[in-house]
């Protein structure tokens, strides 16, 4: 969402000073995880939602018959629209019609629990982790997995940054996410790669769509070696499953550290609203957040040769 808290606002100022904030946040993770989670807890928006205002806005930001959205949400601010997660994907759908593909995030949960301290700096290469397509719970909330219970979707087959979609382009954006030595869950032949080509427009309805913009490793996936930041890639071994499909596969994906200590994404947020790329509004309460993939892709690739939005990546 918009810089719209004291914290955002003071993180904005520099991307340094949020690097520093995410340090300290880390090295006291187990007290601190509490108090976001509480703090969330206390935000949830009671207030009655018109879904039609927030698909009016959608419409005006570009949405329309026939486009391919990839859809970020959370339903907890959603609850007030007194619309089930079945009929919020049914509202959405209405807008881009038979014609247009939804695709949303739909990353799985693993049974290997990480503590947070954990998930940041160990990497444990005995691990072997099972992704089923059909079966893994999704962790990215309630509305993709919804959309993977409806019988016409389809989720990728990789098991990072895995996606599902419902429309004409959701086997194209499926097909091959495999293929290769080692693919990258946002490579060329991955689906938010394709679905960059493809024109999606990029939504968040009730969440950060900054902190959630899984996009934005397109960019760095498709420089793969010639990213500059160096030692950006850990591997982790999978087995895959989909029906009578089974695989055993070693993948690359970044690591985690710099997104959790480097990632300055609210200096990205104010950059992209300042840059006209990114829309922002609440209606209702409802935080609605509107990007098109492309303009974000050229944004990023202009500003790459640093690495940007990481920063503090040598210290």
């Amino acid at each position: 969402m918009a810089n719209d808290t004291l914290i955002r606002k003071i993180f904005a100022i520099s991307p340094y000073i949020e690097v520093l904030g995410r340090k300290i946040y880390w090295n006291n993770v187990k007290h601190l995880s509490t108090v976001t989670k509480k703090s969330i807890k206390n935000s949830i928006n009671e207030n009655p939602v018109n879904f039609n205002e927030i698909k009016n806005f959608l419409y005006r930001s570009g949405v329309s018959d026939g486009s391919l959205i990839l859809v970020h949400s959370a339903f907890s601010p959603l609850k007030s629209t007194g619309l089930s997660p079945t009929e919020i994907i049914n509202e959405l759908c209405s807008l881009i019609g038979d014609t247009g593909t939804i695709a949303m995030p739909a990353m799985p949960k693993f049974k290997q629990k990480e503590e947070k301290k954990e998930y940041l700096i160990k990497n444990n290469t005995d691990y072997i982790y099972e992704y089923d397509v059909k079966k893994s719970p999704i962790k990215t909330g309630l509305l993709p997995a919804y959309l993977h219970r409806n019988k016409n979707s389809i989720r990728s087959r990789h098991p990072i940054n895995t996606m599902v979609a419902m429309g004409p382009l959701a086997t194209t954006l499926m097909n091959d996410n495999l293929s290769g030595l080692s693919p990258l869950p946002c490579g060329y032949e991955s689906s938010w790669s394709k679905c960059i080509d493809h024109d999606a427009i990029i939504i968040s309805l009730g969440t950060d769509l900054t902190h959630s913009l899984t996009a934005i490793h397109v960019a760095e996936d498709r420089l793969d070696k010639d990213w500059p930041i160096s030692n950006w890639y850990r591997e982790k071994r999978f087995i895959i499953k989909d029906g009578e499909f089974q695989q055993d596969i070693t993948l690359r994906e970044r690591q985690p550290k710099w997104g959790a200590l480097h990632f300055a994404e609210r200096t990205l947020c104010k950059d992209l609203i300042n840059s006209g790329i990114m829309h922002s509004t609440k209606i209702d309460g409802v935080t609605v957040e509107v990007v098109k993939g492309k303009d974000l892709i050229e944004f990023l690739n202009k500003n790459n040769n640093s690495g940007y939005p990481y920063f503090g990546t040598s210290l």
